[in-house]
C-alpha cells in the first residue's frame, strides 16, 4: 500500500515543488544582493562590536534592516514579489508574491530551522498542510514559506535556504519540514539543481551545493 499511495502522490507532490522552485527564481539574486550589501555595512558601522557574543543580536538586526532597505530600493527588480508583513515590528523581512509567502528569519547554522515560539500568529505560520496528503487537483496551496538566512563567518557571504513548515516544535525536538532546500546565488543555478524524495516521510530535501557544508555556523540569536 505504501508503494501504491508512494506513486500515485509523488506527481502531485513533484508538480507543486516545481512551482515553488519556479516562484523562488525570482528572488535568487535580489536577496543575496541584499544580505550581501547588509552584511557589508554592517562590517563599516559595528567592526568594533565583533569582539564577542554580547552584540550579536543587534548585529542580526542591522543586517535585516539594511536588507530591507536595500531590498525597497530593488523593488523594481523583484519580478512579482514585494515586501510585505511591518519591518517596525522587530525587523520583520517577509515577501509575498500573493500566491506564496516568505518569512525571512535568521539560523545559527546550516542544520537548524528555528521552531515558532509562543506566538500564536509565528505558530499558524508554521502550519501549512502536508505536501503528501492535502495538495489540491488545481490551484496553489497558498504557501507559507521561511527563507533562512546566516551570514557565512569565513566568506561573509549571505547563505539561505527556503523551508516549508507543516507544524509547530520546540527547541531541541525534530523539526516538522516537508521541503527544504538551498537558495543559490543566481536563478540559472537553482533552476539546474534537482529535487529528490526522501526515504522519510515522504518528504523532499534538495541536496546541498557540492561546495556547501552543512553545519557552518554563525553566533547569534534568532530573531524576526
Amino acid at each position: 500500500m505504501f508503494n501504491y499511495l508512494r506513486d500515485i502522490i509523488t506527481p502531485m507532490v513533484q508538480d507543486h515543488v516545481e512551482r515553488i522552485r519556479s516562484a523562488m527564481l525570482g528572488l535568487c539574486e535580489p536577496l543575496h544582493d541584499a544580505f550581501t550589501f547588509a552584511e557589508q555595512r554592517r562590517q563599516e558601522l559595528l567592526a568594533h562590536l565583533d569582539d564577542g557574543p554580547d552584540y550579536v543580536w543587534f548585529g542580526t538586526h542591522t543586517v535585516r534592516a539594511f536588507a530591507h532597505h536595500r531590498l525597497r530600493q530593488l523593488k523594481n527588480e523583484l519580478g512579482n514579489w514585494k515586501l510585505s508583513g511591518n519591518h517596525a515590528r522587530n525587523g520583520e523581512l517577509w515577501l509575498t508574491d500573493d500566491h506564496y509567502g516568505v518569512r525571512m528569519l535568521h539560523s545559527p547554522n546550516g542544520g537548524v530551522v528555528p521552531p515558532p515560539g509562543s506566538n500564536l500568529a509565528r505558530r499558524a505560520f508554521y502550519c501549512n498542510p502536508p505536501l503528501t496528503g492535502m495538495i489540491p487537483m488545481f490551484g496553489d496551496l497558498g504557501d507559507k514559506l521561511l527563507g533562512l538566512w546566516r551570514i557565512d563567518p569565513e566568506t561573509a557571504a549571505p547563505v539561505f535556504r527556503i523551508v516549508r513548515t507543516i507544524g509547530e516544535w520546540k527547541w531541541g525536538k525534530h523539526q516538522k519540514t516537508d521541503l527544504d532546500f538551498p537558495l543559490p546565488a543566481t536563478a540559472d543555478e537553482l533552476a539546474d539543481l534537482s529535487f529528490e524524495p526522501t526515504d522519510e516521510g515522504l518528504g523532499l530535501d534538495l541536496p546541498l551545493d557540492d561546495q556547501q557544508e552543512e553545519g557552518d555556523s554563525d553566533a547569534g540569536g534568532i530573531t524576526g
